[in-house]
Formats: structure tokens, sequence, C-alpha cells
């Protein structure tokens, strides 16, 4: 018995070890992209050579690459490798003054209409690899400590939850969304209203949102997913929930 608990233990090491690994090789990447060290239209490293870069394993690489696929940083071209994407291909037509004056109340309404209203579209188009994706979020936000790494594995999660829609107006519609969320007074108000406790109880309703869709259940995961926002919205901005 103490054999297999402690084989369970060092499992679960690996995993949580191998989250952190991946997140860090992400926000490297994710970084060197913003800073323009890398250019839209460039190739970068292949998975192997990455793996050797880092010190890390093709397994902790591939997770940081689909993560940086699905927030749109990048793209895989057969044939090419893995290319840069331009900034106006991962966000369309750069938003006007206005949206981008977009209060943090407007920005929860609007999500709490669309997010939820998403649930068919997933349950109905996410493939199996959408959904692991998914759990790798998860599994990501399980292992974050501290408010950046919990913001950006939220931030791959909802992302992820859109594009397994494979729906480009959704798509299109939430980069947007995005967008007006990484704006500094919503990231603010977000940073002096999150902690361990909070972010472990989000990451239990993000839980019940993946359960619903790997179950194929498109009610229950649009009412895990507005629980959810609402929960946010209380918490951030002070409304009652409805």
């Amino acid at each position: 018995m103490k054999k297999q608990v402690d084989a369970l233990v060092v499992s679960r090491s690996s995993r949580e070890k191998a989250r952190r690994q991946a997140a860090d090789l992400h926000a490297t990447i994710e970084r060197h992209i913003d800073q323009g060290r890398l250019k839209p239209g460039e190739k970068i490293a292949t998975e192997r050579e990455l793996a050797a870069q880092f010190g890390a394993s093709r397994t902790v690489v591939r997770r940081a690459l689909a993560l940086l696929h699905e927030a749109g940083k990048i793209e895989r071209r057969v044939g090419h490798g893995t290319i840069v994407r331009a900034a106006n291909d991962r966000q369309g037509a750069p938003l006007s003054a206005s949206l981008l004056d977009t209060s943090p109340a407007e920005l929860m309404e609007f999500r709490v209409a669309l997010e939820p209203s998403l649930a068919e579209a997933i349950v109905l188009n996410a493939s199996e690899r959408d959904i692991q994706a998914i759990r790798d979020c998860l599994d990501g936000g399980d292992g974050a400590d501290g408010w950046e790494e919990w913001e950006r594995w939220d931030r791959s999660f909802h992302l992820s939850l859109v594009a397994a829609t494979h729906n480009r107006l959704a798509i299109g519609v939430y980069d947007a969304v995005i967008s007006i969320r990484h704006e500094r007074p919503w990231l603010h108000i977000k940073q002096g209203h999150t902690d361990t406790v909070l972010w472990q109880y989000y990451q239990a309703q993000h839980r019940r949102i993946v359960d619903a869709i790997a179950s194929r259940d498109a009610s229950a995961a649009a009412h895990a997913i507005r629980d959810h926002l609402l929960k946010v919205r209380t918490k951030m901005l002070g409304f009652a929930e409805s």
C-alpha cells in the first residue's frame, strides 16, 4: 500500500512539475512574440530544438505550443513548421476607442450573455483534442501560483472554450473581449479581488464546465458557465448574482 501511495505522490508531483514547466515555456515564448523578438511570419524552433534549449520534455513543449496556438499567437503550417501569427491575424481589425473604453461592468454583462450561449456549439463541435486542450488549461490552473499565472491560465481556459466552437464569428468576437479584458482598468480590478482561496473556487467551477462538456451536456455546460461568470462578476464588481 505504501508503495502505491508513494507512486501516486510521485506521479502527481511529476504532472505538477510538467504543468509549471509548460506554463513557464509558454510565458517565455509569448513574451518574445509580444516584445518583437519573434516576428510575424517567422518560423520558431522545432519541438525537439525547444526541448533541448529549455531542458524540457517533448510533452512539456507540446503543451506550451498548444497554449500558444489556442491564444492565437502561433499557427501550424504543413510543410512549413510553426509560424508566429501577425497581430492583425490574431485579433482582426484594431478596436475602436469607444470599445477600448468599455467598462468592466459592461464587459461582464456581455460575457454573461455571450459565453453560456456558446455551450451548445462547444458540445456539438468540440473534438476530443479540443476537450483535451481545455483540460490542459484546467490542469495548468491547478498548478498556478500567483496572480499572473492565474490570469494566464484563466484566459487560456476561456479562449479554449470558444475555440472549441469552431465558429469563426464567435472566435473573432471573443478576440475583442480578450483585448478589452486586458486593458489596465480590468486587470487592476481583477488583481485586487483574486486570492488563492478564490482561485481554487474558480478552478472548481472550471472543472464543472469541463465535466459537462466532456459529457456532451449542453444545458449543464451553459449553466456552469453562467454560474461561473456571475460569481466572477459578484466578486469583482459587487453585483448581486441573478
